[in-house]
């Protein structure tokens, strides 16, 4: 939640809280996700210090938490500007990360079902994947089930990752995460979360794509348009 948003200004200036069809982007996502949360689970949340100044970050995610049935506390990560790119953002989230439990990063603009994975070793993960014929997500290489490389912004299959990255051990996403700083390994002026998985392929760490039932990316003007012309004909403007 730390990023400028700057393809939905239009809308408002912290992406997260962008009101859809009367309920924030951030609460979409969490109507569509909240389910297969559990109470044991750690939720953390990143964003710079200007945006949880201006827009009550903390008391608002509180709200829409409560709203989608999630009670459990959760933590605030502030910054002091704008991280470069995701794999930055999430790296702040280090001290919730240093475990050898299992850790998912969620992109915040959009609404999304998807299926989990059960790990059945230390030594996997998992991208819910969907058909994506454009050149501005997260592409994978899959061979033999497995998905053998992962590609930022170029189309490499038109399978595209939806935003979603399960591992099976938060010590192993960091390690991941600093050999890509140590070798600035960038897509444009941005490190990314999917390319970084890439070092633990080439560790031997099992990859494998699961099914997006449901995917509308809130990340842009078109995307909010369709979401709002469609989704809202079966959701009846709300999911509770």
């Amino acid at each position: 939640m730390a990023g400028k948003g700057t393809r939905t200004q239009q809308f408002g200036s912290f992406k997260p809280f962008i009101e859809i069809s009367g309920r924030p982007m951030l609460g979409w996502l969490f109507a569509s996700i909240g389910r297969k949360i559990q109470m044991q689970d750690t939720l953390a949340f990143v964003t710079t210090e200007e945006y949880a100044r201006a827009y009550d970050v903390q008391e608002r995610i509180e709200r829409i938490l409560r709203s989608a049935g999630l009670g459990q506390p959760f933590s605030l990560i502030t910054c002091p500007q704008t991280p470069q790119g995701p794999s930055r953002s999430v790296y702040l989230a280090r001290d919730f990360l240093d475990t050898e439990q299992p850790v998912i990063t969620v992109n915040c603009d959009q609404f999304i079902d998807f299926d989990c994975f059960a790990y059945t070793s230390g030594r996997q993960g998992f991208l819910p994947i969907y058909a994506n014929f454009g050149s501005q997500s997260s592409y994978v290489e899959i061979y033999d089930g497995r998905i053998v490389r992962i590609v930022e912004k170029q189309n490499i299959s038109n399978l595209a990752s939806a935003g979603v990255y399960g591992v099976s051990s938060g010590k192993a996403l960091l390690r991941a995460l600093e050999r890509q700083f140590e070798q600035n390994q960038m897509t444009g002026q941005e490190f990314y979360v999917g390319p970084a998985l890439n070092y633990l392929i080439e560790e031997g760490y099992d990859f494998y794509p699961t099914r997006v039932r449901v995917k509308y990316d809130l990340g842009n003007a078109e995307g909010i348009r369709m979401f709002e012309e469609t989704a809202m004909c079966t959701l009846h403007a709300g999911v509770s």
